[in-house]
């Protein structure tokens, strides 16, 4: 009788106030090929995050929780040299992805970076969805489904793609989307939002290769401005500027976004109740990221990944040359690594690989490494990855004027802070230095110094030529060798040379290859071939920062 008593009140409960169903949508986004916890720029072991160690959380959450959606918000193939396997009849990132059960990726901008052959061969062997409601050929077709509704456990749940709109302006040197157009994507998302509903989706979720702010101070580029301008979002998962936010609510929308290199997930719980009727509610929402670092690896995706490894660890050891001298002193400077505050036998060699190849005046490069280190006796490819980091950067060579150079360098030197009195340290700017993004660019070819005591567009001190010594002045033609992708966001609204637009003349991927052609194989190249294997390893000591004695 009691137990038929317990059973009576249960069912009136469910008559009386229906029931309640969870729905957990785990998010990945910005692995950039860390399939398993090895780095093979380095090559040593790194469990800070990979997709091996993200795929035994997502089996404990599958195993403590009846509904879970597992998503991918982009750059997926690119990094950490998988993009070695981007022709593979069988691309091992979608191999892993579906072993691990993922049932949506997003396209990030990098997944461009290889051509749209090669990029529909690799989504093809996806066995979920890939959307993005903002991509489309130029003939007016879309090129993806952009959302779709999973129903889990009775809950439509509607999700929604999209991919930065700047993804053109990435790649426009290259070629590789010049028959797509990337729409500014809040009117597509609005759409879909109410296409979902009219659908009867119970809960909207935009899965986002966005970063929160604007990206290029190009207004409609970054999910808070989505959140502002689209209503009917409930959650936002979003990627692209390497954040970890746990959670941020802007006009009711909740936004995450689980940092990078597969080192957070973000994880959305949503609960929902179903009344007697059938009438379904979202009654809460929330997200948090949760740290992969540490988690142990699955024996499965390392397996699948095992052959791939090999291939790379075996590349990763392959000798190049030989230095005399260690390249990078290995001291902090007030404060900074050496290598971004005098030149180095490291900035050297950059600066004089791309100038041999490119035949340009000045040249400019990124080392976006602060533990940057080549010590005197062997290289291999490995230490020339593990200091030149952008796996696809290459040489694009333009004509500016003297004005422009030094505009250019007065923008990079602003990545500093201004000294003050009394100051005993250096500092990165406040905001430039918190970004996805390191923007302090060192050149080649030239002489200089930054003044940190001075303000920022007044910093570049002595400029000239290295060759012949002469003055750089504002009217003279000089031949800049960079990355195309710098160069476009210089170029861009907001940046130091917006509306000064010049076509290249030389570009080292259209010389070499695709491959052949990026400032890493261009440098391996040099040692080997123009240098014979052998590199004295020092600085021509063109530069340095000064502002503090």
């Amino acid at each position: 009788m009691k137990r038929m008593m317990i059973f009576l009140s249960m069912l009136l409960s469910v008559v009386l106030l229906g029931k309640e169903v969870n729905i957990t949508i785990l998010g990945t986004s910005d692995v950039h090929g860390r399939m398993v916890p090895w780095n093979y720029s380095t090559d040593k072991a790194d469990f800070s995050g990979s997709y091996s160690q993200i795929s035994e959380v997502i089996k404990d959450y599958r195993q403590n929780n009846k509904n879970v959606i597992v998503v991918d918000i982009g750059d997926i193939i690119q990094d950490n040299y998988i993009e070695k396997f981007i022709n593979e009849p069988q691309h091992p990132a979608m191999t892993a992805l579906n072993e691990m059960k993922y049932d949506i990726i997003i396209p990030g901008n990098h997944e461009f970076n290889f051509g749209m052959d090669a990029l529909n061969k690799v989504f093809k062997q996806f066995d979920g969805k890939v959307l993005s409601a903002n991509i489309y050929y130029k003939t007016g077709e879309r090129y993806l489904e952009p959302s779709t509704i999973m129903t889990v456990d009775g809950i439509k749940v509607g999700l929604i793609g999209a991919t930065t709109p700047l993804v053109e302006q990435f790649e426009e040197e290259s070629g590789n989307v010049k028959d797509m157009r990337f729409a500014m994507p809040a009117d597509e998302i609005r759409k879909e939002v109410q296409n979902l509903k009219k659908q009867g989706a119970d809960v909207i979720v935009l899965l986002a290769h966005m970063g929160l702010p604007n990206e290029n101070n190009i207004p409609g580029t970054g999910v808070v401005d989505i959140a502002n301008e689209v209503s009917g979002i409930d959650v936002i998962i979003a990627g692209h500027e390497h954040k970890n936010v746990s959670k941020q609510v802007v006009n009711g929308t909740i936004i995450t976004e689980p940092y990078r290199y597969g080192a957070a997930i973000s994880v959305v719980d949503l609960k929902f109740n179903v009344d007697a009727k059938g009438k379904k509610t979202l009654i809460n929402k929330d997200a948090k990221t949760i740290s992969v670092n540490s988690e142990k690896s699955d024996k499965k995706v390392e397996e699948i990944y095992a052959p791939y490894s090999e291939i790379l660890i075996k590349d990763a050891n392959v000798k190049v040359g030989e230095t005399a001298n260690d390249m990078v002193p290995q001291v902090l400077v007030k404060g900074i690594p050496s290598i971004y505050m005098k030149d180095s036998g490291l900035s050297t060699l950059f600066g004089d690989v791309q100038i041999y190849y490119s035949k340009a005046d000045v040249v400019s490069f990124l080392v976006d490494n602060k533990k940057a280190v080549l010590n005197k006796g062997d290289i291999k490819k490995k230490d020339i990855a593990n200091n030149y980091q952008y796996t696809s950067g290459e040489t694009t060579v333009y004509e500016l004027t003297g004005k422009d150079l030094k505009d250019y360098m007065e923008w990079s030197a602003a990545y500093f802070d201004t000294v003050k009195p009394g100051d005993t340290e250096y500092r990165y700017d406040p905001v430039r230095g918190a970004s996805k993004y390191m923007t302090y660019d060192m050149f080649g070819g030239v002489k200089y110094k930054i003044d940190l005591r001075e303000a920022p567009g007044n910093r570049i001190k002595d400029l000239r030529l290295a060759k012949g010594n002469k003055k750089v002045t504002d009217d003279m033609k000089i031949k800049v060798g960079l990355n195309a992708y710098r160069y476009e966001m210089l170029v861009a609204k907001g940046g130091p040379l917006e509306g000064r637009r010049v076509d290249p003349v030389w570009d080292s991927k259209t010389a070499f290859g695709e491959e052949e052609g990026t400032i890493r194989n261009m440098t391996i190249r040099y040692i080997r071939d123009a240098k014979k294997g052998k590199i004295d390893g020092k600085a021509h000591g063109y530069w340095e920062v000064i502002g503090i004695e």
